[in-house]
């Protein structure tokens, strides 16, 4: 990868280090202290053997092994709080980076979860993450080998002139050899930080497709990707490992040579009288020193090529498109986020029933705590970035039941999503109470709405996770939410009940159950509007009458916008919509 293209890697890498400056500083300066210390250890040392024990001075070399001890002690805290200090930010840097990464993933505007597949964006958050969260761990070496170099040529040049001969002939190969290997290693880890994205893709699209497809006989056609994507990754491994070895090898190679000609050049110094023995041993540990600091240069100077490599990586990701809500987490564009909102005074709630990540976008206008619901000329593009749907003009006042209807095409989750503030309007306005809802704290709208999409989404763990989502619930409210939604019967049948543990998409469960266990993970907020999205398709008739019955009793004052195709529940409505044909509310009642 060329300079320029890495340079949003190196914007990414200053901006982390601004963000942690204060206990990277700190921690600098701590490692700093703890290398000039061990630095110092020849120069005693050397004192030692020329004042006392060449000098015959028991007392002298007694003196100076204490003052080894002592800077051996400066050596170690100086080590420790340096390492704790940046470890401690490595991580915090780790934690922050896939937080963002997962607030825009799922941004209302739907740009990255259309530009990058979920494989990528995982190996984004894993592998890259880790590669820049370990340069910020590796900053204390550069301190330590850049204060080495600093150091060490200086001391050498007090010994002897001929030795700094030596070192002065040495460094230059070294940052030869430096010329030659990193842009050879950048390109190389480009090409296989791409293959294992790709195999990532491969992999979560033969998990996800492969029983959709074992019937229709295309696994074999999947699983062959899957291989052609690994066999991709091993090829591009195996020649970064031998670039890697190749780099490893030969830039440390140089200062050795370089202690073996300084031994031949040093001790025919000190039969000349030159050099006393004492300056000898000093070199020979300054020059082991400036051995490994170089040796450790070249290793960090590759960690810093792959953060930026890995710092570009997430840096797409971070600035792909421009949505309203670029830190915030919400629904992707395939309709499986999932709102389950708290009470106003819990603020920040995330549209997937959990907290959010990042403040959503703020506005200045108030929602009031109670009103009805108003879709004021509103219109939604459809799936795939179609055409818009007709204005529609709906008002659904608390403890109403308002359901849209409509073939498929006509827009009907996409509304949903709209008043939901997943996606962005194409006309129109939502209001609520009189209140623009989208000139209105999106945490606000997110705090006082539940909304369940058609497709609603499981993760591993246990019953009560999934319908918590982060969220502070006693287990007397998820039994609540869960009774509501006709869920508690199945539940309890489970058995751990609630503490049952649930396979991830919720494939120990059926079509049923799964959609009463995201409506009850939308009612454990107790919403002032409750959107659902053909929620009960996979119920029976009976039991989506008791569900409606109980939702109604419970929640008497929470307005209710379903998408449904049955007729059962079209009797029971307060009024019908029909998309077909642009409406006004009221025009179909029920």
């Amino acid at each position: 990868m060329a300079d320029r293209t890495r340079a949003p890697g190196r914007r990414l890498l200053r901006e982390v280090f601004r963000r942690r400056r204060r206990v990277l500083v700190a921690g600098l300066l701590a490692a700093l202290a703890g290398q000039l210390g061990y630095l110092a250890t020849p120069a005693l040392v050397q004192r030692a053997v020329d004042d006392g024990l060449e000098a015959g001075a028991p007392g002298r070399t007694a003196g100076w092994a204490l003052a080894v001890a002592g800077l051996a002690l400066v050596v170690l805290a100086g080590g420790a709080v340096g390492e704790r200090l940046t470890r401690r930010a490595a991580n915090a840097t780790a934690q922050d980076l896939r937080t963002r990464l997962l607030a825009r993933a799922g941004d209302v505007d739907g740009a990255v979860t259309a530009r990058f597949d979920r494989g990528d964006l995982a190996s984004r958050a894993e592998r890259d993450v880790l590669a820049v969260a370990d340069w910020v761990d590796k900053l204390t070496y550069w301190t330590l080998a850049l204060s080495t170099i600093v150091v060490v040529v200086p001391a050498v040049a007090t010994l002897h002139p001929r030795l700094l001969i030596v070192t002065a002939v040495m460094a230059p190969l070294v940052v030869v050899t430096q010329l030659i290997f990193p842009p050879r290693y950048a390109a190389a880890a480009e090409r296989l930080a791409g293959a294992h994205s790709r195999r990532s893709g491969a992999v979560e699209e033969l998990l996800s497709a492969a029983g959709a497809v074992r019937g229709l006989g295309g696994t074999g056609r999947l699983v062959r990707r899957h291989a052609a994507a690994s066999g991709d990754v091993t090829v591009h491994t195996l020649a970064l490992a031998r670039l890697a070895a190749w780099w490893a090898s030969v830039p440390p190679s140089v200062p050795r040579l370089a202690i073996a000609a300084g031994l031949l050049t040093g001790g025919l110094a000190v039969l000349s009288g030159g050099l006393s023995i004492g300056g000898l041993i000093a070199y020979t540990s300054w020059m082991t020193m400036l051995t490994i600091a170089l040796s450790f240069l070249v290793l960090l100077v590759s960690n810093r090529r792959e953060a930026e490599v890995s710092g570009t990586r997430i840096a797409e990701v971070l600035g792909t498109g421009g949505g309203a809500a670029a830190g915030e987490a919400g629904g992707g564009a395939n309709g499986s986020a999932e709102v389950g909102m708290t009470r106003p005074s819990r603020e920040g709630a995330h549209p997937t029933g959990g907290h959010r990540h990042t403040p959503p976008t703020t506005g200045d206008a108030v929602l009031p705590e109670r009103g009805d619901l108003l879709l004021d000329d509103l219109a939604a593009r459809t799936g795939g970035g179609g055409e818009p749907t007709p204005p529609l003009r709906l008002t659904a006042a608390p403890g109403e039941l308002v359901v849209l209807r409509g073939p498929v095409g006509s827009g009907k989750s996409s509304l949903l999503r709209v008043v939901a503030r997943l996606d962005e309007p194409a006309a129109g306005v939502v209001r609520y109470g009189g209140v623009d809802v989208g000139r209105a704290d999106r945490g606000e709208w997110w705090a006082r709405i539940g909304y369940v999409p058609q497709r609603p989404l499981v993760l591993t763990g246990t019953v009560a996770d999934n319908i918590r989502l982060g969220r502070d619930a006693s287990g007397e409210e998820v039994a609540w939410a869960g009774r509501i939604a006709g869920a508690d019967g199945f539940v309890r049948a489970l058995p751990a009940g609630y503490e049952t543990a649930v396979g991830e998409r919720g494939t120990t469960l059926s079509g049923g159950q799964v959609q009463r266990l995201a409506l009850a993970r939308a009612l454990l907020g107790r919403p002032r509007v409750l959107l659902l999205d053909d929620v009960t398709s996979a119920i029976d008739v009976g039991t989506e009458r008791a569900i409606l019955d109980r939702l109604r009793a419970e929640l008497p004052d929470t307005a209710i916008v379903a998408v449904s195709h049955r007729t059962q529940l079209h009797d029971r409505a307060d009024r019908v919509i029909d998309l077909r044909v642009p409406v006004t509310a009221g025009s179909i009642d029920g």
